[in-house]
Order: C-alpha cells, then sequence, then structure tokens
C-alpha cells in the first residue's frame, strides 16, 4: 500500500478506536424499556454493533425503529454512552503517533455527531481530530459513503489522500464508495475472513499496528487546521 499521498487518516469509532458496547447496550435497553419493550440480551446487541443503531432496533422488533433511534440518542446524550466508553489498547497511542507526524485526523462513524464528541472529550481525545461527521448529519449512514465524503468536504480532502480505518465490513464498502483506501481492523463483530473477502488495501490485527506502517511525516494539503 502507497502511503506518498496520504495526509489524513480518518476513523471509525466502535471497535476500531473504542469500546462503547456497555454503552450501547445500557441506552439500547434502556429506550427498550421506555417504550415498553422487553430488554436484548448484551452478547446479541453486541454483535451487531457498527450497523446503524435502527437497524438493530428493526431487528429486535420496535415497532418504531426511527423514533426508537432519537429516544436512544437523547439517552446517549445524557452522559450514559461517554461514561462507559474507553479506548482500545494501543488506540490513542496510535492517534498521538499519527498527529506527531502532522496527519490530519477525523472520525466518521455511526453513532451520531453529539455522541462522537462527547466521547472523545470524556476521554479526553478532542483535541487530536480536526472534524468527526455522525450518521445523523447525513441521508444515508454507513456502508454508504455520505459520512466520509462530508469529512472529506470539511477537510478539503481528494479520495487519493485519505485512509479509512474500520472494523467491520460496512467500512470497508463505504471507503470504497468513497474513493478512499482502506485499512480493515481485527476485533470487531466481523470474522477476520469476512473481512479479508472486502479486499481492503490492508488488515491489520489491531489499530496500533499502523505504527508498523511506513508512514514518515505528512506533508500538508487543504485547508490549514
Amino acid at each position: 500500500m502507497d502511503f506518498s499521498g496520504v495526509r489524513a487518516f480518518i476513523f471509525d469509532l466502535d471497535y476500531t478506536l473504542i469500546d462503547s458496547s456497555e454503552g450501547i447496550v445500557h441506552c439500547f435497553n434502556r429506550a427498550r424499556k421506555r417504550a415498553g419493550e422487553p430488554e436484548v440480551e448484551p452478547e446479541q446487541l453486541k454483535a451487531r454493533i457498527g450497523l446503524p443503531i435502527e437497524d438493530g432496533f428493526r431487528m429486535f422488533g420496535s415497532k418504531d425503529p426511527a423514533a426508537m433511534r432519537e429516544l436512544f440518542r437523547r439517552i446517549a446524550r445524557e452522559g450514559e454512552m461517554a461514561r462507559r466508553s474507553f479506548f482500545l489498547p494501543g488506540a490513542l497511542e496510535t492517534v498521538a503517533w499519527l498527529h506527531e507526524r502532522k496527519y490530519r485526523l477525523a472520525v466518521a462513524s455511526t453513532k451520531s455527531r453529539p455522541e462522537i464528541e462527547r466521547i472523545l472529550e470524556h476521554l479526553g481525545a478532542d483535541g487530536y481530530f480536526e472534524t468527526v461527521a455522525g450518521s445523523d448529519e447525513v441521508e444515508k449512514p454507513k456502508p454508504a459513503p455520505d459520512s466520509l465524503l462530508l469529512v472529506m468536504e470539511r477537510m478539503e480532502l481528494e479520495p487519493e489522500q485519505a485512509v479509512y480505518a474500520g472494523d467491520h465490513v460496512v467500512d470497508v464498502r463505504a471507503a470504497r464508495a468513497a474513493g478512499l483506501k482502506v485499512i480493515a481492523v481485527k476485533g470487531g463483530p466481523c470474522d477476520p475472513a469476512e473481512l479479508s473477502r472486502e479486499q481492503p488495501d490492508l488488515l491489520l490485527d489491531d489499530i496500533g499496528a499502523i505504527k508498523n506502517l511506513p508512514l514518515t511525516t505528512a506533508r500538508q494539503s487543504g485547508r490549514p487546521r
């Protein structure tokens, strides 16, 4: 994989940089309880992390998935999501390492923008990221490329200048649709063989392996920070 023209790394959030699975389960089941619906077993829900939360409510039989999505987001904004989130091993170190080498950093996630911002602030990492894009800001969530295209528009980047890193097949598909190079990271709900079939540019054991790639100091272009 040629990194010579790369100026920016865009990251998925869940199971790529952080583990917020306990927060997702808490907010999801709290929303279900408020709506009078039965709670879902945590492991069943965790296996579906990475997909839009509305799809999760639909999968488990909620009568109005869109309304449940908004209820979930309200509960998450109360702080329960952030308090139950933590960086995966090596993730914060990798972000800091890229930042030191002048790579521009961003997040594109199926979480809403307020969720993303609150989690990064809670974890003390918001200063590393130039922008974030949530599924609440675009017409179609991943695997559609909308959130990635929004990030690139905000950062004034061409597709060849950015890499997207994620743990799910929807991340690979979204990156391909946006014209980006893509790094798939093992450890999320997708089997490594499933990720490999999507033919990412690289398949890494964990996010920390980025520090072993042949990267130097980025030559900056686009809008200055």
